[in-house]
């Protein structure tokens, strides 16, 4: 099994985190739904996945939009560890 390195946009309630799946979607950016990694502790306990080849888009549609999102990472898998980072813009 190959472990891709992925993104995560935290939110601070569940309504933030399904209107941002919904509004990404809606401008074909591929991100899912899922809930957040235990080895972050924020938010509502959702969070939406971004892969790498998507981070661009979500970036720019981030700054321009007015979703409610509370803190980006990025994850890295080390063998068969993951470690969160910052994910700024």
């Amino acid at each position: 099994m190959i472990m891709q390195d992925y993104y995560l946009i935290a939110f601070n309630s569940t309504h933030a985190a399904m209107s941002a799946e919904v509004f990404f979607k809606n401008t074909n950016v591929r991100v899912k739904l899922i809930p957040l990694p235990s080895v972050i502790s924020a938010g509502c306990g959702f969070s939406l996945k971004v892969l790498p080849s998507e981070v661009s888009a979500v970036e720019a549609l981030l700054t321009r939009s007015t979703l409610e999102w509370s803190e980006l990472y990025k994850i890295v898998k080390v063998g068969h560890v993951s470690k969160v980072e910052r994910w700024t813009l």
